[in-house]
């Protein structure tokens, strides 16, 4: 199942077809930032967790029924981060609200259909997701931050130990060809604190979203890259909602990896992805977003899955960080960056989840 970006995905198992439907237009006209998956069953439930980015699930019925609290130990057993509400049908006694934590329950509020207690629910499930998420990003700073340091350590070392003992060569000998080497090492050394300060920057949710037009912010990007004899294409017109100062950073950050790696004269293009519906779950929203795609080598298969690492790079002069800088802004956006082959047969990143601004 897909929504837009800001809204709350919950699966809902009932019992019966009818009392999850019923519960779907409740909930959803509470609150429209729900999106809402009504299921008759625990099967069905259990399958669209596997299957679907699922920000909460709640379970209907008697703590006996197979929607009550078996799958919401299951539930648990298989997902062990996911917001799960229990929702009996009539009030429980101390003892079998205790039952339902010890199952693996966030909570435990009463579903009762355009009533007074619609918003109560609503509410808890608004405040189970939002506990989660904050959550998940707590750890995911803190992986950033063990990853930097990493960074800092590795990468800064040696270049440092280059200059220290060119330098005290220079001093042995007067040799002019030590300093530079030592000048040179030096300046990577900046280099490399540059990226680290903007990687360090680029993980917090922007605050601000603003329109921006990527066709101009393209040009932009393009001119202050060295591009050499490389031309960019530009096949857009729309407007999207983003940080643009961030943006800028993953735009020239994506150039600058396809001059570096396709040549002085490798073809950028830059253009959209259009949202695709899809015939199954009431017509899905496939993500639309943007993609910069070049003619150069591209990336073997094997290590699409590491270009987005800290370090990872295959240049002899390349820092390891442009592309997790480009992860992380994305990321920062409630975007998803992946990389493919393109139609030329070079490298093409596909950032989707994107809202525009038509």
């Amino acid at each position: 199942m897909s929504t837009p970006s800001g809204s709350i995905t919950v699966v809902l198992a009932a019992g019966t077809p009818d009392r999850a439907a019923e519960l779907k237009g409740s909930l959803e006209r509470a609150d429209d930032r729900l999106a809402v998956e009504p299921v008759a069953g625990a099967d069905a439930a259990a399958e669209i967790i596997e299957d679907s980015p699922v920000d909460c699930l709640v379970t209907v019925g008697d703590p006996a029924e197979r929607t009550g609290l078996s799958l919401v130990s299951t539930a648990r057993d298989r997902h062990p981060e996911l917001p799960i509400l229990f929702c009996p049908d009539q009030t429980l006694d101390a003892p079998a609200v205790s039952a339902a934590f010890d199952a693996g329950a966030t909570d435990v509020a009463r579903a009762c259909p355009d009533s007074d207690r619609t918003p109560v629910l609503v509410h808890r499930i608004s405040n189970a997701v939002a506990s989660a998420r904050a959550v998940a990003e707590a750890e995911r700073q803190r992986d950033r931050f063990e990853e930097f340091v990493q960074g800092v350590s590795h990468d800064l070392r040696s270049p440092l130990n280059v200059a220290q003992g060119r330098l005290a060569m220079a001093q042995a000998e007067g040799g002019g060809e030590h300093v530079d080497d030592a000048a040179s090492a030096v300046d990577r050394t900046l280099e490399l604190l540059s990226d680290l300060l903007t990687l360090a920057e680029q993980g917090e949710r922007p605050e601000d979203l603003d329109p921006v037009e990527l066709a101009a912010l393209a040009d932009e990007c393009w001119a202050n890259v060295a591009t050499g004899d490389a031309t960019l294409t530009v096949d857009t017109d729309r407007r999207i909602l983003a940080d643009s100062g961030r943006l800028k950073r993953l735009l020239e950050n994506l150039f600058r990896n396809s001059v570096e790696h396709g040549g002085d004269d490798v073809v950028v293009v830059i253009g959209d992805i259009s949202p695709m519906y899809t015939t199954t779950r009431a017509g899905a929203v496939l993500p639309a977003g943007f993609f910069v795609a070049d003619d150069g080598p591209g990336i073997s298969p094997e290590a699409r899955d590491r270009v987005f690492e800290v370090g990872y790079t295959t240049g002899a002069n390349g820092s390891g960080f442009g592309l997790n800088i480009v992860s992380e802004v994305a990321r920062a956006h409630g975007w998803e960056v992946t990389v493919s082959e393109g139609a030329r047969g070079g490298a093409r990143f596909d950032v989707t989840g994107v809202e525009f601004d038509d």
